[in-house]
């Protein structure tokens, strides 16, 4: 007997059983669609955190952050006045191997336009700003050296705050002025609306203006998931505007202690990635010396929290395959456990089979395809249940990170459906090829 015809002889059984069928291979369908569900919504989260560290520039900065200084120096840590200015006139002094150094200030406060307001992040920052988390200039422009040498109370948007504001983020708004905690301030650019490559494509398709359609007839004020929203909730003004205006005193149990001079962050920028180690070496060196030794601050690089979230993603997607990988087993088990009992069923047709001349090897390769065909199909289903639980996390769920689902990974969960169908059938044909036609054709 040749595989063809195995083949169809299989295919043939498979129908005439079709019910049976279906409930032999329901473990390998829950495998498969588990384990490619699995790898879609991995895959999903690992190109979210990809496109927002290439959004934000992460792996071209190091950030310099306020910490708590080692419990020897605890006695000591207030010789040090902590993040300031100071270390950014140090860093600036040499630049070794920096490319641009943002230092700035963060600080909730509400923002007001008529009869409108909104609660925001609010950055008091320098002009290399712009650099630090790749933003771009939508409508007028960013913050200027003069706008800081003059400390002139003007502010950039970013495109929510914007559109919370105005309902709207046009050319129409440059020269507005808003109220920053009651203060008046002039608008002078607007950040633009960052999408990821998954919304970029939706909207070119029109699905996020049918789903806005759709969201507003339902009366539905559900919010998309904003992957960018640092960037969209957030108003910069001048650092020294930052200082002399919402920092020139600070209160403590009643007390003014004068002004506030302590930065949120220091960012630097890298000429190179290779140089990452040197230069934070460099850096912890330079600020040891302006915070006179006391170590109350962390020198981090996010290629490290990078690698982290790899090894994380990765684990994730190894106990996934295992759970899958059970369910696989679980369907082997019930494909070999069929294949058995219809070989007992038929003992007397492969007694006759042998009688007229059929060899072992036919005996063996008809039951092997079909346990094959049942890994098969079952593969298939499992393909297809996984693109519709993959639709429906999606679409309805709508989890953050959107599941991507990879031909190479389909093409892994059905080859390893295809070696669960072949170990599962290898030990049903050894038992049909190796009976005896004579005490097959008497068997009752």
């Amino acid at each position: 007997m040749n595989v063809a015809h195995a083949t169809m002889e299989g295919l043939r059984d498979l129908w005439s059983h079709r019910f049976r069928s279906l409930l032999t291979i329901l473990g390998i369908i829950l495998g498969v669609a588990s384990l490619l569900t699995m790898l879609a919504i991995t895959k999903g989260m690992a190109t979210s955190f990809r496109e927002s560290l290439n959004e934000s520039g992460d792996l071209q900065k190091i950030r310099i952050q306020q910490d708590t200084p080692p419990r020897e120096q605890a006695e000591m840590a207030d010789i040090s006045l902590g993040l300031t200015y100071r270390d950014v006139e140090a860093i600036n002094k040499e630049r070794f191997r920096v490319l641009w150094v943002s230092p700035f200030i963060s600080q909730n406060m509400r923002l007001s336009y008529e009869n409108n307001s909104d609660g925001t992040s609010v950055v008091g920052a320098l002009t290399d700003h712009l650099y630090m988390d790749r933003h771009r200039i939508k409508e007028g422009r960013f913050l200027t050296q003069l706008d800081i040498d003059q400390k002139k109370r003007v502010v950039v948007l970013g495109d929510r705050v914007a559109m919370n504001l105005f309902g709207f983020n046009g050319p129409q708004l440059i020269g507005k002025q808003v109220k920053i905690n009651d203060v008046l301030f002039t608008v002078v650019g607007t950040l633009p609306r960052y999408l990821t490559q998954n919304q970029q494509r939706e909207v070119e398709q029109g699905i996020t203006e049918k789903r806005a359609e759709r969201n507003k007839s339902r009366g539905s004020r559900r919010r998309e998931w904003d992957p960018f929203s640092w960037k969209h909730n957030l108003a910069v003004i001048p650092l020294t505007t930052m200082l002399s205006v919402f920092k020139s005193s600070n209160m403590v149990n009643g007390v003014d202690e004068g002004p506030d001079i302590k930065l949120t962050e220091i960012q630097v920028g890298l000429l190179r990635v290779e140089d990452a180690a040197e230069v934070q070496e460099w850096l912890r060196n330079t600020l040891r010396q302006t915070h006179r030794g006391i170590e109350d601050f962390q020198v981090v690089y996010d290629r490290e929290r990078f690698a982290e979230v790899e090894q994380q993603i990765f684990a994730v997607r190894v106990s996934g395959a295992l759970i899958a990988g059970i369910s696989l087993l679980v369907g082997g088990v019930g494909i070999m456990n069929i294949m058995l009992a219809s070989i007992t069923d038929r003992i007397r047709e492969i007694g006759v089979r042998r009688a007229i001349g059929a060899q072992p090897v036919d005996i063996f390769i008809q039951i092997l395809m079909e346990a094959v065909l049942l890994a098969m199909v079952g593969g298939v289903l499992g393909i297809l249940a996984a693109q519709g639980m993959i639709y429906f996390l999606d679409a309805v769920v709508k989890i953050p990170n959107p599941p991507e689902l990879e031909v190479g990974a389909m093409m892994i969960s059905f080859m390893f459906a295809l070696v669960i169908g072949v170990l599962a059938g290898i030990y049903p044909a050894i038992r049909a090829s190796t009976l005896r036609p004579v005490e097959a054709l008497k068997f009752e």
